[in-house]
């Protein structure tokens, strides 16, 4: 079973729980989140983010960084489908309590590539509702080594 070292970091009104080596965050994302994003392909082939989140997310280096909240783009495709937004709203209004109460979380996982936000809607969600204007995020960075 993969260990992690996690440590907690309090930033504005919430306590997050994150990995800051680089290597550690790809394979927890790969383990995690990749696994994830399959179960959600699985119910809804037509969302094509997903898959365009599955092929760039094993090439991609990250980093923990905090950034502003307002520079973090949710994906608008994602971001129009009312079903999401109704769930959304549901479970954010569930984890606001719990993160109110000191539950931590993990960063938000943003594309380099225009701050896309690719994981975390609840978190995003309700960290908006709570006027947060930092965040901790893993910045997934998919530079190409050739001349492109």
């Amino acid at each position: 079973m993969l260990k992690f070292s996690f440590e907690y970091r309090k930033l504005g009104d919430f306590t997050y729980n994150i990995l800051s080596d680089p290597g550690e965050i790809k394979t927890y994302l790969l383990k995690w989140i990749m696994s994830e994003w399959e179960l959600d392909h699985r119910e809804a082939p037509e969302e094509h983010w997903t898959v365009a989140w599955m092929e760039a997310l094993p090439g991609m280096k990250f980093t923990l960084q905090i950034i502003r909240l307002g520079d973090i783009c949710p994906n608008a495709d994602l971001w129009s489908v009312e079903e999401f937004q109704t769930g959304l709203q549901e479970r954010a209004d569930e984890r606001g309590i719990s993160m109110l109460r000191g539950v931590s979380i993990e960063p938000l996982l943003v594309n380099r590539n225009g701050f896309e936000l690719m994981d975390g809607y609840t978190r995003y969600m309700v960290l908006n509702r709570y006027k947060q204007n930092e965040v901790y995020v893993y910045v997934g960075d998919s530079k190409r080594t050739d001349s492109q």
